[in-house]
């Protein structure tokens, strides 16, 4: 498995907190892998299309979003 940089769009205040989301998501990831689990392309891309099947999860992302 090789690693990938990519580039993708966020909304933003500012520069500022769009570096603070891309912190935050590199730090998950390697938090992830620190535990030996391999966040990879595919699961993000399984995980984002599946994330409103489970209504608990659905409100609970909306809700958070929302405010």
């Amino acid at each position: 498995m090789k690693v990938f940089p990519i580039t993708i769009k966020i909304y933003a205040e500012d520069e500022h907190e769009a570096e603070r989301a891309r912190h935050a998501l590199g730090g998950f990831i390697d938090r992830m892998g620190e535990m030996g689990i391999m966040v990879t392309g595919g699961k993000i891309a399984d995980g984002m299309s599946h994330w409103d099947k489970n209504a608990f999860v659905r409100s609970k992302i909306i809700d958070h979003f929302k405010s």
